[in-house]
């Protein structure tokens, strides 16, 4: 077999298993001894509306994925990519750069046009169908023209700095892209709250009184310093709470959904922090980002040997390794691989949001603001309490509902 045949039978595979998952994902767990269970924390309107939102849009979610497989499918199986950039390279004069920027933003250009319908159904109509978002039509083209807008020009920028490397440095590529990726997360990790944020949220300080001395309180006794305290307004848009930290050292921030305020009380926001705290004690942010960039590197090794194997029996049609029209074919391989190696980073993400909830319970000594917490958030966000084992297993970047309560009740 060929390495044109093996890409196809991945793609293919890729796509088969992928609807499998979501079809897995919307039948759940219907076991009578997990339904028992759920029941002692939850009613059965808990467990059916956590079954209405995660299957929204079922049919739609497979038509979105398919029709994403079959644009790239096009643009790497067929001349597509080829006369596209034949075509723009004799528009721009064979000025190289210009072609890859024009070229991306076919690319992108095409997938943005590709999944808006859904974006709006999904992001709009069916949020506020399950009474989340607050937004108007004009709130969500802003917000949407925002994120295409910052999504396409940040991916432009990072496409033709890594068609740069690829061009320039034909024989260390595979060493400069890690290291440069590394030196990019640390950042966008420092800058994320500074540039992105604002342009999506208007926040404040938190208000002085009892929930900002607790909080100071928390972080004073895991030895972690605190710049700022933030209430980010989600509630204009929506009904859905989180917490986060951001930044490194002296520079950490603490951003709060003002939902997550409105909804819990101060144990309950405090325990939430704990978790986030966690995350911070156990440095999962600085491993992310190593083992990131060790999985950058393998990738590169990887990619770059199938490329040339691909290449050399010609029967993909594919130019240089740095040329636009093998971004496409670049893309798949990236895809294929992340498809066979997104189970292992997510258990090792599952580990660490274990770690973090035990911190939790280790610093605030109170797993009744824990559990209760779960629950809440469970509620608010409708979340699936009966999810498909398989699917929890390969693609689940966090514990279920329960599986965390039951860490907590053994605490």
């Amino acid at each position: 077999m060929n390495f044109r045949s093996t890409i196809l039978t991945l793609y293919f595979l890729q796509i088969g298993f992928t609807l499998l998952m979501k079809y897995l994902s919307y039948q759940g767990d219907s076991s009578p001894e997990l339904h028992e269970r759920i029941l002692k924390y939850f009613s059965e309107a808990d467990i059916q509306n956590g079954i209405d939102y995660g299957r929204r849009g079922f049919f739609a979610s497979i038509l979105s994925q398919v029709l994403d497989f079959i644009l790239t499918g096009l643009f790497v199986f067929t001349p597509i990519s080829k006369r596209l950039e034949d075509y723009l390279a004799q528009k721009t004069k064979d000025r190289f750069y210009l072609t890859v920027v024009l070229f991306f933003l076919v690319f992108a250009f095409a997938k943005a046009i590709l999944s808006l319908p859904f974006s709006y159904y999904f992001g709009f109509v069916l949020e506020h169908q399950f009474g989340f978002s607050k937004m108007t039509f004009i709130d969500w083209v802003v917000r949407t023209s925002k994120t295409l807008t910052l999504t396409i020009g940040i991916g432009i920028l990072l496409g033709v700095l890594a068609v740069f490397v690829l061009k320039q440095f034909k024989k260390t590529w595979k060493l400069i892209l890690p290291i440069g990726s590394l030196l990019l997360s640390l950042l966008f990790t420092i800058l994320f709250p500074i540039l992105i944020t604002p342009l999506f949220y208007d926040y404040k300080p938190i208000e002085e009184g009892s929930l900002k001395n607790k909080i100071v309180a928390l972080c004073d006794l895991a030895k972690i310093k605190v710049d700022k305290v933030y209430v980010i307004n989600e509630s204009k848009y929506s009904g859905h709470t989180n917490a986060y930290f951001t930044g490194f050292g002296d520079n950490r921030k603490i951003f709060l959904y003002d939902t997550l305020i409105q909804n819990h009380t101060e144990e309950e926001v405090v325990s939430v922090l704990g978790h986030e705290i966690g995350h911070w004690s156990h440095n999962h942010q600085l491993k992310d980002i190593a083992l990131s960039t060790i999985e950058t590197a393998l990738l590169c090794f990887l990619v770059g040997f199938l490329f040339m194997k691909t290449k050399e029996e010609n029967n993909i049609h594919l130019k240089e390794i740095h040329s636009p029209s093998s971004i496409p074919f670049l893309f798949l391989l990236i895809s294929i691989i992340s498809f066979f190696s997104s189970p292992t980073w997510n258990s090792l993400s599952r580990l660490q949001e274990k770690e973090a909830d035990w911190e939790a319970l280790v610093l605030t000594k109170d797993k009744k603001s824990f559990i209760s917490t779960e629950i809440k958030m469970a509620r608010d966000n409708k979340s699936r309490l009966n999810p498909n084992p398989l699917n929890v297993f390969l693609y689940h970047s966090h514990p279920t509902t329960l599986e965390r309560i039951r860490m907590a009740e053994e605490f």
